[in-house]
């Protein structure tokens, strides 16, 4: 996964992979019956599919800006099963390739705080977890805040307060509350639907914009509306967001971000209504 990238007019975006892992197929795809989503994503003897871990660096003049954590270090070998979790190579180490130290990052934005998403926003250290990214800002929305550190019978097993709760302690920790911009170009825009707090992130270099969908869309596969997860504590309204989203992907001829895609990750969609489709970025430069 390593490797791809690209420019968005003149930022350099670099997808990081800190490996892939499985998850129930059932789960992933909700009401939608088992012949329909297998034929995008296959299950394993254990019903589970193979998803990323996939992380964006973006490059600006102004500052190194790192969206999610992937899921990090903290797992036991039997959760590691449980998970299927492949990785040759981690997030740390994709980031080092790159030429980044921890200490270079400025900003990490999460969409939300599933262990999934922010495992390396923490390490262990002297029996003490301590923020990964010691001069990073972590941007995630107040809600999603709220619903972490209080989570209810349902999301609590989704949570690791190991992961976030050192960076309250450590004063890195921004909150932002709906729309907010965080740096000239870059904004998030709460979208709720799969959490409470979930959000999007918009960059925008020179007329050409990328969306970095986080669990709004996590593959590709979930490209079709009504098409969304078990998990997803607020269907109706992930689906409107959703709708919007990508409506106006198509009409800007946004670049997209999935999260949890294991080939590519960044794609272009075209289409109107209920016929999207992926284009892959070879076949669609950016717009200027």
């Amino acid at each position: 996964m390593n490797g791809h990238r690209l420019m968005l007019g003149e930022w350099e975006l670099v997808a990081l992979s800190d490996g892939f892992f499985r998850l129930d197929g059932g789960s992933m795809f909700g009401v939608i019956p088992k012949p329909l989503w297998e034929r995008k994503k296959p299950a394993d003897e254990r019903n589970r599919i193979r998803l990323g871990l996939n992380s964006l660096l973006v490059k600006t003049p102004q500052a190194l800006v790192l969206l999610e954590s992937g899921i990090g270090d903290k797992m036991s070998p039997k959760e590691e099963d449980l998970y299927g979790l492949e990785r040759q190579n981690s997030l740390l180490r994709a980031l080092e390739e790159e030429g980044c130290d921890p200490e270079d990052i400025d900003f990490v934005i999460h969409s939300h705080l599933h262990l999934d998403h922010c495992g390396w926003a923490t390490r262990e250290a002297d029996g003490i977890f301590k923020p990964t990214f010691p001069r990073a800002r972590y941007v995630v929305q107040s809600r999603e805040w709220d619903a972490a550190t209080n989570p209810d019978l349902r999301s609590r097993a989704s949570y690791d307060e190991r992961d976030f709760s050192a960076l309250e302690r450590k004063g890195l920790l921004a909150p932002v509350d709906g729309e907010a911009e965080i740096l000239p170009g870059i904004r998030v825009m709460h979208t709720g639907g799969h959490t409470p707090g979930h959000q999007v992130t918009y960059f925008e270099s020179e007329g050409a914009r990328c969306v970095f969908l986080g669990d709004l869309v996590p593959t590709q596969a979930h490209l079709k509306v009504n098409w969304h997860m078990g998990w997803d504590l607020f269907p109706l309204e992930l689906m409107e967001v959703k709708g919007k989203v990508l409506m106006e992907a198509v009409r800007r001829r946004d670049l997209l971000f999935f999260t949890h895609e294991d080939q590519n990750p960044f794609a272009y969609v075209e289409g109107e209504g209920g016929r999207l489709h992926i284009v892959p970025v070879d076949n669609h430069p950016p717009s200027v």
